[in-house]
Parts: structure tokens; C-alpha cells; sequence
């Protein structure tokens, strides 16, 4: 803990396996709820292995010692802190990677300049997260519990820190907005948090009892002569994680929750989830050219007229439809290109205005809003995670992001205090802000987005949104 001048910056322990030693166990909850949580700990990350996206974003996950009982959060508050707002943000990383304590998120832009107080969460990943002995929808879960005694923690203990436990929004990027989301729409998060802020949420329903099956046996398989999953050297556990990320790589996730029990298989039919959401209002963010981050690396060969043309019949109800929005975006543009632009509106872009359109209609306040800056890196455009860095402030905590190198100073500058303005004034009062005034809600009947491209953030109709309906 940093002394009064300096605020607060402390790694603290919200959970314990509730049977030591046993890698599959339940967290369970700690802290007295009375003003005086447990003492600080040295930083720790769960069990991974390098991030697929490493080479957009840097290493900055793997500097962090690992742990497999590392239930741990980081709390960041400004000096003097008293009743201040509160965000609780959820690091992503394709449910295999990430941690709360990676030096991305140090942000005196948001605790200091914004006074808010931050709390980033770590939670269990990968194998250990989404897999066990049985391989049942329960136990591929296991994350998503492990966040709800997080967010339990929170609104405990929070108070000691000065944040305002009836004043917490959720937040979180990719895989960690997917569990945002999941949570919202989770009975027993209720009351936990009022306001949701999802950055690059991912159209991904939750896995079928079937293809959760097809991940479980092989892993299950590889790791029965080295004691099974619960006995198994750790090194040899991420080896089968690794097998089974390759053996995905283009057909879905390797690993996440299945449906069951509090994750309904209609997560993502967001006309229908949208009326479970226990949240007062909604922000959602996505990128212009999200899929590239997926795609960047693989060979133009690899995407021929053939391959992107199925991908765009078993996606929308309209392929051509969507095939000369793309034409008119990306003339000339090769298959890889068009296969960016294809994922990106189905998974992305056209998902986000879809959940605007039926969150509205379900009585939330919601507010949308894109990010096209363009990344100097050779077909990067403007990918996954690319606003991350922005909203949290700190350039040099990122100085090693391929991604940012060679971004003018004055556009990063620029870019970063308009989305910290629109963010705050959301998580401060639910209104988010642009120039000093509050942006409008989302309007179905007049659908706007608020475009921020490196200049002044710009609220506009999406010249996409004739192709929502489209979507099956």
C-alpha cells in the first residue's frame, strides 16, 4: 500500500481453494467484510501459457510470477479517496490468458485524473478453469464463480478503500466482457454491480454439452498416464492446453464455459437474454477491424474467393448483402481482408448493435460506441484490444505493444482523454460524456454510434446497421 500522497496501489487475496491442494477446488471467499480485508501479497497470475495475441499487444502477461491459487485482485485508488465510484475490471485473453496484475492496467488517468477507485481481477484460465474430472457444464463454470466471490469481495470490502460498494460497475475486454456479460445476466450476481461497460464483447454462445465433450476426452486422454487432470504435472496440463488451442484454431474456442445451470444456452440470443440483465444501463465498444487480431498472422493463400464466400452464407441471412457492404468499405480488398471485415461485423459490430437494440427494448439505458484509430503495424488496422492501452492512459506501461509503435503522440493523447471522458462520466452517473456534455442513449428508432478515430469523438448512424437483420 502506497502512503496518502500517493493513494493506493495493493495485490490483496479474495478467495482460497476450499480444499487446499486440490487444483479443481472452489473458491472461497475471504476478508471479514468489516473494513479490514486480509494484508497485501506479492503479485501472481494464473497458470498460461504466451497470449495469442502477444505479437499486437506485448508480454506484459508473463512478467507476472504464476500460481495456480491465484485469487487475487489489484485495487488502485487516489489519495483521500471517500465514496468515490467503482470499477472492477476483467482482463481478457481468449479464456486462456490474462491477469489483473499485468502492468497494462496501472491507470493514474482513471484513478488519479478520475477519481475512481479500480479494482482488475485475476481468475482461473484455460484447462484449470474450464475443465475437471467429470468435463460437465459445472465445472467448465469454474471462472465464472471464481469472479462472482470476486465481485462478492468487492462490494464487501471496497469501502475500506473508499470506493462506494452501491456505486460498482463491471467492466471487461474480450473474454473477460464475455464473462461481464454472463454475470449480468447471472442470478446470484444481483445487487453486485449496476452498470456493465463491455469492450470488444465477442458473439460466442457458450458451448453445447457435445463440444465440450469433444475438449474434455482428448485432454483428459493425453494427461491419464501423468495422474489425470487433477494430478498432472502443471507443465504437462498446459501442453494438452496447447494441443487443444491448435486443434481448435479456426473452429471456435478452445476452451470456455458450456451452457447449464446460470449460463442459459440463449446467452448470446440477445433478444431474449437481454430481459434476465440485472444492470440499469449498458456500454458497449468495439473496433472497426476486430478480427484482425485473429487473422493477422495467418497466410493471404489461406482465404480464397471459396473460403470467404461460405464463411458469408453460414453467417447472414444475406450474403450478398453483406458481401457488397464489404466491397464498398474494402475495394480491391484480398481474402484476408475480406475475411477481417466478415468476422469482425458478424462476431462484433453488428452483435454489439444487435444487444443495443433488444437491451433498449428490455429498459436499459445503453450507450454504443466504435474505435477505428488505425494501428501503424502492417495490416493491423484497428484491431482487438487496440483500445485497451487508450483507456487506461499510461503509453509507457504498452511501450513494448507492436501495435503502438510508431502512433503519433498528439492522436494517442487525444484519443486516450475522450474515451476516459466518455468512460468516467458512465461509470460516475451512468451518462457518458463527449466535450463536456452528455451523449444521448442509444435510439433504435435513430441508431447512433459514437465513433472515436483520432480526432473528436463523432456520433453518427452506422452505415452497417441495414445489415443487423441479417444476421441468423
Amino acid at each position: 500500500m502506497s502512503g496518502p500522497d500517493a493513494g493506493v496501489d495493493v495485490v490483496l487475496r479474495y478467495a482460497e481453494p476450499a480444499e487446499p491442494g486440490d487444483r479443481f477446488a472452489e473458491a472461497v471467499l475471504v476478508g471479514r467484510g468489516d473494513g479490514a480485508p486480509a494484508g497485501p501479497e506479492q503479485p501472481s497470475a494464473f497458470p498460461q501459457r504466451p497470449g495469442a495475441l502477444n505479437a499486437l499487444l506485448g508480454g506484459a502477461n508473463g512478467e507476472v510470477p504464476q500460481s495456480e491459487t491465484a485469487f487475487q485482485v489489484r485495487v488502485q485508488a487516489p489519495p483521500g479517496a471517500e465514496g468515490l465510484p467503482v470499477v472492477v475490471f476483467v482482463p481478457g485473453g481468449g479464456f486462456l490468458s490474462g491477469t489483473g496484475n499485468a502492468r497494462w492496467f496501472t491507470s493514474p488517468a482513471l484513478v488519479q485524473n478520475g477519481s475512481v477507485v479500480l479494482v482488475t481481477v485475476n481468475y482461473r484460465l484455460g484447462v484449470l478453469g474450464h475443465l475437471g474430472p467429470r468435463g460437465d457444464a459445472h465445472e467448465s463454470q469454474r471462472p465464472l464463480r471464481d469472479l462472482l466471490q470476486a465481485l462478492h469481495w468487492v462490494k464487501d470490502e471496497i469501502g475500506a478503500f473508499g470506493g462506494d460498494p452501491e456505486n460498482i460497475t463491471l467492466a471487461g475486454d474480450s473474454a473477460g466482457a464475455w464473462y461481464g456479460f454472463a454475470l449480468a445476466a447471472h442470478p446470484g450476481a444481483s445487487g453486485l454491480f449496476r452498470r456493465l461497460a463491455l469492450v470488444s464483447l465477442p458473439w460466442e454462445p457458450p458451448l453445447t454439452p457435445a463440444a465440450l465433450e469433444e475438449r474434455w476426452r482428448p485432454a483428459a486422454t493425453a494427461l491419464a498416464g501423468a495422474g489425470g487432470l487433477a494430478r498432472a504435472p502443471l507443465e504437462a496440463v498446459l501442453d494438452a492446453q496447447g494441443d487443444l488451442a491448435r486443434a481448435f484454431a479456426g473452429r471456435g474456442m478452445a476452451l470456455m464455459p458450456a451452457a447449464g445451470g446460470p449460463v442459459a444456452e440463449d446467452l448470446h440470443d440477445y433478444g431474449t437474454s437481454s430481459a434476465r440483465l440485472h444492470i440499469e444501463a449498458l456500454l458497449l465498444l468495439s473496433t472497426s477491424e476486430e478480427a484482425s487480431a485473429f487473422l493477422r498472422a495467418a497466410p493471404d493463400e489461406a482465404f480464397p474467393p471459396g473460403v470467404v464466400d461460405g464463411h458469408l452464407r453460414s453467417h447472414f441471412a444475406d450474403p450478398a448483402a453483406a458481401e457488397a457492404w464489404i466491397d464498398r468499405k474494402r475495394p480491391g480488398a484480398s481474402g484476408k481482408e475480406r475475411m477481417v471485415e466478415a468476422m469482425t461485423l458478424h462476431q462484433f459490430r453488428l452483435a454489439h448493435l444487435e444487444l443495443a437494440h433488444a437491451a433498449t427494448r428490455a429498459g436499459l439505458e445503453v450507450h454504443l460506441a466504435g474505435f477505428s484509430v488505425q494501428s501503424p503495424l502492417p495490416g493491423a488496422g484497428s484491431p482487438h484490444c487496440m483500445p485497451l492501452p487508450f483507456l487506461f492512459g499510461d503509453r509507457r506501461r504498452w511501450e513494448d505493444a507492436p501495435m503502438l509503435r510508431g502512433l503519433d503522440p498528439a492522436v494517442f493523447d487525444g484519443t486516450a482523454s475522450a474515451l476516459q471522458e466518455w468512460f468516467l462520466g458512465f461509470v460516475r452517473d451512468g451518462r457518458p460524456r463527449a466535450g463536456g456534455r452528455p451523449v444521448p442513449g442509444f435510439d433504435p428508432a435513430d441508431p447512433r454510434r459514437l465513433e472515436f478515430g483520432g480526432g473528436a469523438p463523432d456520433l453518427r448512424a452506422p452505415d452497417e446497421g441495414h445489415l443487423v437483420a441479417l444476421r441468423p
